[in-house]
């Protein structure tokens, strides 16, 4: 909704300096403008009504680099705005407005890129497993259910993965707190682990954005609204240990064929269930994997997930992943919706709804 304003006040902004270049050449009269426009002055009127429609176009089309060309434009609009204060001061509003709303853009850019030098980094130094096929051989020291939840899963026949892109859609909530919808784009990388995490949501109405900033054992959490105004920002060995719950969690939900890794080690439960173990910097973290009757994965349960939120301190609580709608994406059965739930003493909180929209491996 603010975008479609903002997009408004941009393009009729932008239109409006239009009557400058019409006073300028002629084309027209224009009581509005008491004041001659000379015909040089006139085209700097109408290089600012160019640069705010290219920069609405941009903003259309959520081309994060629209403020590019808004900044210079306020700045040029509002000499202009000087130079015929009696007739034009109103426009200052204008100038304003769309000033606050290119700050936070550029502060969304800046947070973004953040995203994406981390996301080049990683997969710059992501290794692994080449060229060689999962075979039985492969499965066979896995419990049995494992085993019937990989073939299934279609990872028979193809290469381990090292890293993949993921894109969601859906909300989340706080306890107590309203649904918020967002989109998210992510990359996990196995070899070493890490995970980049980003998050576009609406909180209140007003845009929010959200980095999951997890490699080399440590993490971090930061959400900006507007991308101006902090309103977490979060780290610690606590939030380490959650992310590397979180990382493992991914791997087991959407990339099966990275299961096959000898820092992942197994214990039978019984036939729809196993637990695996799996160490990294020193933080060891277990789940136990829930396959129904048809050898899907169901539900990722672990007791090592701590609740990360300021300024309550943090607590471990029993996290579970339950998955359905399963389909065939990229030639594995995948998991379509998820939820996040926390087992809480009065009983089950679901704080996230994911639906998968898609997936990419290796990219």
């Amino acid at each position: 909704m603010l975008r479609i304003a903002l997009l408004f006040v941009i393009v009729g902004h932008g239109l409006i300096h239009l009557m400058g270049v019409a006073k300028a050449f002629e084309w027209a009269t224009l009581a509005q403008l008491t004041k001659a426009i000379t015909r040089p002055a006139g085209m700097v009127w109408g290089l600012a009504a160019l640069l705010f429609l290219v920069a609405a176009f941009l903003l259309l089309r959520h081309d994060d680099r629209w403020w590019f060309l808004a900044l210079p434009a306020v700045l040029l609009s509002q000499v202009l705005v000087w130079t015929q204060w009696q007739d034009a001061r109103w426009g200052t509003l204008a100038n304003v407005l769309i000033l606050f709303a290119g700050v936070a853009g550029a502060s969304v850019w800046n947070f973004r890129s953040e995203y994406r030098t981390s996301v080049r980094s990683a997969l710059e130094r992501s290794t692994g497993p080449t060229g060689s096929l999962i075979t039985e051989k492969d499965l066979a020291p896995l419990p049995l259910p494992v085993q019937r939840f990989l073939r299934k899963a279609g990872v028979l026949g193809t290469v381990r993965p090292r890293s993949m892109r993921v894109s969601f859609k859906g909300d989340i909530r706080a306890e107590g707190g309203p649904w918020m919808p967002f989109t998210t784009v992510q990359v996990n990388t196995f070899h070493p682990p890490a995970r980049y995490f980003w998050m576009d949501a609406t909180m209140k109405g007003m845009p929010t954005k959200g980095l999951h900033a997890y490699g080399d054992g440590t993490a971090s959490m930061r959400v900006m609204l507007l991308g101006l105004i902090p309103v977490v920002d979060v780290s610690g060995s606590e939030l380490d240990q959650a992310e590397t719950v979180t990382w493992f969690n991914d791997l087991c939900l959407l990339a099966p064929g990275a299961l096959l890794d000898p820092r992942v080690t197994w214990s039978a439960v019984d036939d729809h269930a196993a637990t695996a173990r799996f160490a990294h910097k020193g933080i060891t973290i277990s789940a136990r994997l829930v396959f129904d009757d048809r050898d899907r994965l169901v539900d990722f349960i672990s007791d090592d997930r701590y609740i990360v939120s300021p300024p309550e301190l943090p607590m471990k609580r029993t996290f579970r992943t339950p998955a359905s709608a399963h389909r065939f994406i990229q030639g594995r059965l995948l998991p379509g919706h998820g939820e996040t739930v926390w087992e809480m003493p009065e009983g089950p909180f679901t704080y996230g709804r994911f639906t998968l929209m898609d997936i990419s491996y290796d990219p």
